[in-house]
């Protein structure tokens, strides 16, 4: 990652915005992006890790920056192949296609040769992040996340308050100022004295335990939701598919001290370990940082001293 000069821009690498990506789908499964917004905490966690595996601080507006460009990226991409049959791609996503199918596409449409000549990288993330639905851990359960018994047991209690739920449920109860006006209302019809009183008396107790019950129903609600929430979270980050993530990956490659950062075997590392989830599944299967790099060695053909 390097700096623009003149300007405050700055340059990403292939393999930093792939992190970036696999950053938030990580942070979209435990729950911190809400239709597409990521909460405080999702950006403490992607800017904290971001420094962990590349020393760079960048503050959260240049996350944001680059999540504009790669969307951008992907919807341009998505113009060139929209309606398109009989495409190839090769493994990475790029587009392989005959020298006259690239010509009739740039005559339809001249932006299309930038992706001729300079291919967009990541698409395979891009489209896990932009081309479907997620839905987050906070927002509900996905099919590839496992654990189906949480649905049957809780979704209940899951579907009984959201945001909207908790307004409407607070505006149903009385404040003491409608109490108040609902009193001296009732009174002003003059029944009598030590009648009006009582009546007005027992009208606002009702009130006050009505008022008082509804605000109990909406506070145990809330905390067995966050129970909920917090049980999801956890079998979420045991799950394999995040446990195993690239993004797990790379934060114990980069914790061991054997292997010097951007040396050969770091860098062989990282391809082997991007490839697919049963390298990373394997490498993290050693529980020890020297069976770890031993591992590396052998499956990269790479040497810790070279």
């Amino acid at each position: 990652m390097t700096s623009i000069p003149g300007t405050d821009n700055i340059t990403w690498s292939d393999e930093q915005t792939r992190f970036f990506l696999q950053l938030r789908l990580d942070e979209n499964l435990k729950g911190n992006i809400r239709k597409q917004m990521v909460n405080e905490a999702g950006r403490q966690a992607i800017v904290d890790k971001f420094y962990e595996a590349f020393g760079i601080k960048i503050p959260w507006r240049k996350f944001g920056i680059k999540y504009n460009t790669c969307k951008k990226q992907y919807e341009s991409f998505k113009k060139l192949t929209r309606n398109r049959t009989g495409l190839d791609f090769d493994s990475t996503g790029f587009i392989n296609m005959s020298e006259d199918w690239w010509n009739e596409r740039c005559k339809e449409w001249p932006c299309a040769r930038k992706f001729k000549d300079k291919p967009v990288a990541n698409m395979d993330l891009m489209e896990k992040v932009f081309g479907t639905v997620y839905i987050s851990g906070g927002e509900g359960w996905s099919a590839q996340q496992g654990e189906d018994v949480l649905d049957t047991k809780h979704s209940d209690h899951d579907d009984e308050i959201d945001g909207e739920d908790d307004a409407e449920s607070r505006r149903d109860i009385p404040t003491e100022e409608a109490v108040g006006a609902e009193s001296r209302n009732f009174g002003s019809k003059n029944v009598g004295p030590s009648s009006s009183r009582s009546k007005v008396n027992k009208k606002r107790s009702r009130a006050v335990q009505a008022g008082q019950a509804v605000a109990d129903v909406i506070r145990e609600s809330v905390q067995s939701r966050d129970k909920i929430l917090s049980h999801k979270n956890h079998l979420i980050e045991n799950h394999p598919e995040f446990s195993c993530s690239q993004l797990r990956a790379m934060e114990v490659l980069h914790a061991l001290p054997a292997i010097r950062m951007w040396s050969p075997l770091y860098k062989a590392s990282i391809n082997h370990l991007k490839q697919d989830a049963a390298n990373r599944q394997t490498f993290l299967f050693y529980g020890d940082d020297e069976n770890r790099v031993l591992y590396l060695e052998y499956a990269t053909g790479e040497s810790r001293d070279a």
